[in-house]
């Protein structure tokens, strides 16, 4: 399908470098990987605004996988098969924090594990210290870390970075600031409260790419049930693959 759309529209020219790893990479040179791949796809320095469309804009194709699919256990899968690499996000992890992450965590796989089958503990592990490197580097997040278990100063760091209040005391902890018994005491009062975190960021972030892309095509006519049939795609099914792929928003009714 999206190959068929590249024939009308010009997505973004991909920019995701390579930087293929192996089990003995340590934490320092993913971070560095994470700073190279952070100026190649013109991020500046600080917080993201905006995690997917940096993706997209990139030239990753995102899409949301369907509701109806058995995929609750699955926070996102990546791969690079296709003419351009895609993302595909589970619709059940909701909230901003969690929607970032996971987009981040498949870059990682997408910039050091292309050819690499995912799931191995090794892997993962990898990109997740890629994504909390790409979302926030250390040198640019420590300065916002309080020296001890500060709960209004980790919350604007929250709000600042978007990233977990979970995420920011293993920072924490990981870059010295705080003792083995302060980082339990934190890790055991997040665990009591429970989830929903406090300090709510906003609903997940969305695609937008396909949707937008559809939505020209239409506008100069081509409907889509042409580009369906030129996809070789029910309309039902090529309608549900554009859907993933837009941004929902709730329309206020006047």
């Amino acid at each position: 399908m999206v190959n068929v759309l590249e024939d009308y529209v010009d997505f973004p020219e991909l920019r995701v470098p390579t930087h293929l790893v192996d089990s003995a990479v340590t934490v320092d040179q993913i971070a560095s990987i994470a700073a190279s791949t952070r100026a190649a796809l013109g991020v500046p320095r600080g917080p993201i605004a905006h995690m997917i469309r940096t993706l997209e804009a990139a030239g990753v194709v995102v899409l949301t996988m369907p509701p109806e699919s058995d995929v609750r256990e699955v926070d996102a899968f990546s791969t690079d098969i296709g003419r351009r690499p895609l993302v595909l996000l589970s619709p059940f992890k909701d909230g901003k924090a969690r929607s970032r992450f996971d987009a981040a965590h498949e870059l990682g796989h997408l910039v050091m594990h292309p050819d690499v089958e995912p799931g191995s503990k090794i892997v993962e592990d990898q990109a997740h210290t890629f994504a909390s490197q790409f979302l926030a580097p250390d040198n640019d997040l420590l300065p916002d870390l309080p020296e001890k278990a500060d709960w209004e100063a980790l919350l604007a760091a929250k709000r600042k970075w978007k990233i977990s209040l979970r995420a920011l005391i293993f920072r924490a902890h990981r870059l010295g600031l705080w003792s083995d018994a302060t980082y339990l005491r934190a890790n055991k009062r997040l665990s009591a409260e429970g989830l929903p975190e406090r300090g709510p960021l906003g609903p997940r972030e969305q695609p937008v790419a396909v949707g937008r892309a559809v939505a020209m095509l239409e506008e100069a006519g081509f409907g889509v049930d042409r580009l369906a049939a030129a996809s070789q795609l029910p309309e039902s099914i090529f309608r549900d693959v554009v859907l993933a792929g837009s941004e929902h928003r709730p329309v206020v009714s006047l």
